[in-house]
């Protein structure tokens, strides 16, 4: 990727933007409740590690997306994106001068050829001051997708690096094969997703290798860890098959797996 070029075009298209639009005071909690804010937000990493270098963000504030390489992460609390900061009544990224495209563009978009009122959902009075630097800006944004679409492609192509078995191995022996709903993709590594209450996915894999298992078929929930043997299949299993499985059927939903796609997917390309 070409970073200068990715960061001037981002630089050029918050400068452009800001001076295109024109709106009410949204620090102004008596006339904003950051509902634009609620929107789901995809970022590539290179802008992502940039918040995280300068503190506005950790790892954990992204999730691995099908769009470009992460999702915002939504504060549970709010139901508002991370950077909204509550003191500020707006986004802490707001006059960095990098703050996410897809943030300005709500409510205005780039044109109003017909020279309507434009509303957001709290109040009136937004416009376009500057036509002629609102075409330029989504002349931007263009380029903008283009570089984070390619930098997404990078990182599917490197998602078997991210699975380590040294310390995935220990993760799946931690608990019981009926909790063990499937794995996460996250920013350096795969993590294991729980089940919801107790599942039988597991119970044919482990039948299937390692059919002299004493807790098979009868006394599977009593099985309190996952056994070395199988573990290790489970992350060849991953390394073999979940490239393939991205490339057939795209990323699934915040970088999870469950074991019953992958097993699904597994079947299906034996028959």
């Amino acid at each position: 990727m070409d970073n200068e070029n990715f960061w001037d075009i981002l630089r050029r298209y918050n400068r452009l933007m800001k001076e295109a639009i024109d709106g009410p005071n949204c620090i102004d909690p008596n006339i904003c409740h950051g509902d634009c804010c609620s929107i789901k937000i995809d970022v590539p990493k290179i802008l992502a590690e940039e918040y995280i270098k300068n503190g506005w963000a950790t790892k954990d504030d992204f999730i691995r997306s099908d769009v470009f390489s992460f999702h915002l992460r939504f504060d549970d609390k709010s139901g508002k994106c991370f950077l909204f900061d509550k003191s500020l009544n707006g986004c802490s990224v707001h006059e960095t001068g990098i703050k996410p495209p897809q943030c300005w563009i709500y409510p205005t978009n780039f044109s109003n050829p017909d020279n309507r009122e434009i509303s957001c959902k709290r109040a009136p009075g937004w416009s376009i001051k500057d036509s002629q630097k609102a075409e330029e800006a989504e002349k931007l944004l263009q380029k903008y997708i283009s570089i984070c679409e390619t930098e997404a492609i990078g990182e599917k192509k490197d998602l078997n690096q991210r699975i380590k078995p040294a310390e995935l191995l220990l993760s799946i022996m931690s608990v019981a094969p009926g909790q063990l709903g499937g794995f996460r993709d996250t920013w350096d590594d795969f993590k294991i997703l729980s089940a919801e209450g107790l599942s039988l996915t597991m119970k044919k894999f482990c039948s299937r290798y390692n059919e002299r298992c004493k807790m098979i078929p009868d006394k599977f929930f009593e099985c309190k860890v996952i056994c070395q043997t199988i573990a290790e299949k489970l992350i060849e299993f991953l390394q073999n098959n979940l490239f393939d499985m991205i490339k057939k059927n795209g990323l699934d939903v915040d970088g999870q797996y469950p074991l019953y796609k992958l097993f699904i997917f597994l079947n299906n390309k034996k028959e």
